[in-house]
């Protein structure tokens, strides 16, 4: 004699049926957990303290631009760049398309140790953790000869996966 059907194993059709429901309801209930864990119009603290923590990262991110440059460290300065950044150069205009060819140019530039480069923060800002941009004051010597170029440097940064990176550098000749 066979068991009723409610005593029987759902079997594998059954067993299916049941995980798509209990995916659902944890669906379902995904959107409410969400929004119970992100900030409220009227719950300035955790947003406030979520755009401090942003404009903190940035400053390392900034730092670690002009620190990077000073070691000439390649490997430190090639992670802080986005892999589709552009870089914009005044003396000849040349325009570097993504991170390979940035990191082929300053592979040459890094070897070179006869120049320095000094950087001053002109202007920076940071719009929440989306992006941000700082405007360098620089100059950049080469004491043996004498040369001194005066560069205004502008680098706007994206922040994706937790990381603040460089999408685009431009520098120009001049000083603010």
């Amino acid at each position: 004699m066979r068991p009723p059907a409610s005593a029987r194993p759902a079997g594998r059709f059954g067993r299916t049926i049941a995980l798509l429901g209990l995916t659902a309801g944890l669906l379902a209930a995904a959107p409410a957990a969400v929004s119970a864990a992100a900030p409220g119009p009227g719950d300035t603290t955790t947003g406030e303290a979520a755009a401090r923590s942003c404009e903190r990262a940035f400053d390392r991110a900034v730092r670690a631009y002009v620190e990077t440059t000073a070691r000439r460290d390649l490997d430190g300065f090639a992670a802080l760049l986005h892999p589709e950044v552009t870089s914009v150069f005044a003396s000849d205009g040349e325009v570097l398309d993504g991170k390979r060819a940035t990191v082929d140019w300053l592979r040459g530039f890094f070897a070179d140790d006869s120049w320095t480069q000094s950087f001053s923060v002109a202007k920076q800002t940071v719009v929440g953790c989306r992006t941000g941009f700082v405007l360098f004051d620089s100059v950049y010597a080469v004491p043996a000869t004498g040369t001194r170029v005066p560069l205004l440097i502008g680098v706007s940064y994206t922040y994706q996966h937790g990381r603040w990176l460089v999408l685009q550098n431009q520098d120009s000749v001049g000083r603010i």
